[in-house]
């Protein structure tokens, strides 16, 4: 088996400012795939939100709507909300797929073409839905243990979901791998990177919350060229992480 011992480093400099580049670049497209995230992502709260207009005019009380709500969390009005947020959230995988793939052709230098990547959206969809629940399951599973595990595994597997929209041909396990084995020596760098977008995203809210939809594209464009730093896809040729020529290093 082929084991990669060679530890690439990410610049920090180059990753934020070709990002911010690329966003000034292709903004428009992005900014549209990105209002489509955020629609679909409210929608739940949406719903809530109509729910507790109903209450409170009902009871015309502020402070018993709230707790109508809350006693109401088992009732088929709260159910509603939850099943519209799972529904929700599996919908919101398609355009984010198509979001990943359009920015990684960005990044390659090619020109993003939306038409063709919205016919391929759905190819390797339940690999990347099912990457991204394991994902969010490993950082909450590692988080209620204690912080510091959910925040290792967050970042030693943050390339899982974007290895599994770019690369549908591969296993869920090799997805995880590739990710573990990338991320090994650069762990603070993306974490110096993780602690960068949520700076963004508060700067963002702060901008009348508008902004928050330009530092979402920035983000993702920093995880893209991040992504194709570490695991060599910036040469000419990238390394081979096909199940047989990949192993995972430990630390």
């Amino acid at each position: 088996m082929k084991q990669t011992n060679d530890v690439r480093q990410l610049s920090i400099d180059n990753i934020t400012s070709q990002a911010w580049g690329l966003t000034k670049k292709h903004f428009l497209i992005f900014l549209l795939l990105t209002i489509i995230v955020q629609i679909i992502g409210g929608i739940p709260s949406g719903i809530q939100y109509i729910d507790y207009m109903k209450v409170l005019m009902s009871t015309g009380d502020p402070a018993m709507a709230e707790r109508i709500m809350l006693e109401s969390a088992a009732s088929g009005m709260q159910l509603t909300a939850i099943f519209a947020g799972i529904l929700c959230l599996i919908i919101q995988m398609y355009p984010t797929i198509v979001f990943y793939r359009l920015a990684n052709d960005a990044a390659k230098g090619e020109e993003p073409d939306l038409s063709a990547r919205l016919k391929d959206g759905f190819r390797g969809f339940g690999l990347f839905l099912i990457t991204d629940i394991v994902y969010i399951f490993a950082i909450w599973l590692g988080t209620i243990c204690c912080l510091l595990p959910g925040i290792f595994l967050g970042v030693r597997f943050v390339f899982a979901p974007i290895i599994a929209a770019l690369h549908p041909e591969r296993s869920l396990k090799e997805c995880f791998a590739q990710s573990w084995q990338i991320t090994k020596g650069n762990f603070w760098n993306l974490f110096l990177l993780g602690i960068i977008a949520i700076l963004l995203s508060i700067l963002g809210l702060i901008c009348c919350c508008v902004g928050v939809l330009v530092t979402s594209i920035i983000t993702y464009f920093m995880l893209i060229l991040a992504y194709r730093t570490l695991s060599g896809e910036t040469e000419e040729k990238a390394e081979d992480f096909t199940s047989e020529n990949l192993t995972v290093v430990s630390e």
